[in-house]
């Protein structure tokens, strides 16, 4: 005995779904259908807010035809009811017409097979028409609820979702402070703006007190770096003021200083390493990090600060450098490249930034739709954000290096190395082709002598180096005939 599914669906609950049922139950009855060969499926679900993935209506009725050889027929009230979007209607068109079942739709009356089991042309053109009004239909509404959430927006009212942390939403829709969060984030501010707190510090004190217990650590570190740098606290439209824009200024001030002294406490690396040795043992020197120093390991070695040995070597390779090594078309045509290559890299940052923000846009309109939850919105926008930042640092990474080769391309043209727009890697590589070795010797503590050994020619410079004073003089030029080399002894455990 053939069968019939009934498929009805309202988008809200308010609708009245029982009602499109008996409509379409009675259209039903009339082909000779009787309630026990009919399939009813009813549901309430937003055409707008669900995927058509995730409607459950069309996933029921796939099932039931797959499983079920006998159902010949398929009602509903009106073409919108299986879907608004054409791509999805297209497609439940010719699932139903590839197994040769009946398509009945009340608003507008249509059958979409003829009794053959082929498509007639009017039910063809009518499902073509209603289909495409149906996607009309709901790309308005679509914009008709923007627009309102927009409007919302304007005068300070909630667009729907979960409220930030700290305030929530009255019966006018309007924000406001949420008196137990609120605490918390005047928490968070003092500690770090007044009792020098670190972020991890105020995260982990704030886990071991029982507040955000699902958050890991590091997580709840991101979420208090996030609400000391969020100026809604400060009352920005249309939210309402928390703490006061003096304690948001204190705490954005020691945000940059605790950043700036990041940089800062990050050491140059040493110039020398390799280089430098004990002119009485030959034993190469180590290097001391902590005492900012080059010394011996064998008892009663030698010892230099960096700040005094460094500077000395290194203009005395400059020198040299410019005067016999440099290569000048050489060094341009290298800088050229890496110019071409530092701007290639910038314009594929930027196309980066660009994709990071049509992705905030796409985030945004999925909240707006109902696609993804409040929650889940905040996480990806939290996440896009701290991505795009990371690429804007990147950038003006990319941007200062690029100036940087402009104005050594233009320094070289002048015949000079300017050592300022050298990197760290550019001067080793200088000192490396000059230098050959480095001889300490220390018969004072208030001076040094420093012998240069040069790979370009077999003079020998040697300096005095008063360590107090952190200055230095040339005493003479000598010949050496002798590879300094052979007179170094490599140091081992």
């Amino acid at each position: 005995m053939s069968k019939a599914i009934v498929l009805s669906r309202v988008s809200s609950v308010g609708q009245d779904l029982s009602q499109q049922t008996d409509e379409v139950l009675r259209e039903a009855h009339k082909d000779g259908y009787t309630n026990r060969n009919i399939i009813i499926i009813e549901d309430v679900e937003s055409a707008i807010k669900l995927s058509e993935e995730e409607r459950h209506g069309l996933n029921k009725m796939k099932d039931h035809i797959n499983k079920n050889p006998k159902i010949e027929c398929v009602y509903i009230y009106e073409l919108s009811r299986l879907s608004r979007r054409q791509l999805v209607l297209f497609s439940i068109r010719d699932f139903l017409v590839e197994r040769k079942i009946q398509l009945i739709c009340l608003k507008p009356y249509f059958r979409l097979l003829e009794f053959n089991g082929e498509m007639s042309q009017t039910g063809s053109l009518m499902f073509s028409l209603f289909s495409s009004l149906s996607e009309s239909e709901m790309m308005l509404k679509k914009e008709r609820m923007m627009r309102g959430r927009r409007r919302n927006k304007e005068l300070g009212r909630s667009v729907g979702g979960r409220p930030p942390f700290g305030y929530d939403v009255d019966k006018e829709k309007r924000y406001i402070i949420n008196r137990s969060e609120s605490v918390i984030i005047y928490r968070i501010f003092n500690d770090y703006g007044y009792n020098n707190k670190s972020m991890k510090d105020i995260a982990i004190e704030l886990k071991e007190e029982g507040y955000f217990p699902n958050y890991q650590i590091n997580t709840m570190r991101l979420r208090v770096h996030n609400i000391l740098n969020n100026k809604i606290y400060i009352g920005e439209f249309p939210y309402p003021k928390i703490i006061s824009e003096e304690l948001y200024n204190l705490v954005q001030h020691n945000i940059e200083r605790s950043n700036q002294n990041k940089i800062t406490r990050k050491k140059e690396p040493f110039l020398l390493k390799g280089l430098v040795c004990d002119a009485r043992t030959g034993y190469l020197l180590s290097i001391n990090g902590a005492l900012n120093s080059y010394f011996s390991k064998t008892h009663s070695g030698v010892s230099i600060r960096r700040s005094n040995i460094d500077p000395v070597v290194w203009e005395h390779s400059k020198m040299m450098y410019e005067r016999y090594v440099m290569n000048k078309d050489k060094l341009l045509q290298q800088i050229r490249s890496a110019y071409k290559t530092t701007a290639k890299k910038i314009s594929v940052v930027d196309q980066e930034i660009k994709d990071i923000a049509t992705k905030l846009e796409r985030v945004e309109e999925s909240y707006i739709l109902g696609r993804i939850s409040k929650k889940k919105s905040e996480q990806l926008r939290t996440r896009l954000i701290e991505e795009r930042k990371l690429k804007k640092n990147r950038r003006e990474e990319l941007v200062d290096l690029f100036i940087k080769k402009q104005s050594q391309r233009k320094c070289l043209i002048l015949d000079s190395i300017n050592e300022k727009l050298l990197t760290h890697e550019d001067k080793v590589e200088i000192i490396n082709k000059v230098v050959s070795i480095v001889m300490v010797e220390k018969p004072n503590p208030t001076y040094s002598i420093v012998k240069v050994y040069n790979r370009i020619n077999s003079l020998v410079y040697v300096y005095e180096v008063h360590c107090w004073r952190h200055s230095w003089e040339l005493i003479r030029e000598s010949t050496s005939n002798k590879d300094p080399h052979t007179e170094v002894k490599m140091w081992t455990r």
